[in-house]
């Protein structure tokens, strides 16, 4: 018998959310149900959860500071042919330059109690690329 996969359709969506630390949480089910729509395989679907919040945890914290008057956009793209999912996590705040961040793996950062965000996001995608002059992170997951 033969049998077949069905790939999912292409698809874009964005959504803006304010720059508040409690979007962090209500964010995951949008997340999950991208995930699940590209295909993304149960195991990676929480690894992909971490590492988009990761980027707007750092959107919010470190880009806009918290401010309640800017917003964090999250735009989302499918690509069958690929079988590519893109996000793109953007801030409103004056960006920064990726290659001065300190090692979080040496030792005199081990017990710090941030600096591993970037590094997660890193590793649990298959590409990450700044743009905008850091306002923008782009996170690349090849299903």
């Amino acid at each position: 018998m033969n049998s077949f996969v069905v790939s999912p359709e292409a698809f874009s969506y964005e959504e803006r959310i304010p720059s508040h630390v409690d979007q962090l949480v209500q964010v995951e089910p949008l997340l999950e149900q991208i995930a699940k729509r590209a295909g993304l395989s149960e195991e990676r679907i929480p690894l992909f959860i971490v590492a988009i919040t990761e980027a707007i945890a750092n959107a919010i914290l470190h880009g806009n500071r918290q401010d309640a008057s800017k917003q964090v956009w999250l735009r989302f793209s499918y690509d069958p042919a690929q079988r590519l999912l893109v996000v793109e996590v953007e801030d409103e705040g004056v960006g920064f330059d990726p290659t001065t961040l300190p090692d979080p793996t040496v030792e005199e950062n081990l017990l710090r109690e941030s600096g591993r965000g970037i590094f997660l996001m890193r590793n649990l995608a298959d590409a990450v690329e700044y743009k905008k002059g850091g306002r923008c992170v782009e996170l690349r997951f090849v299903l």
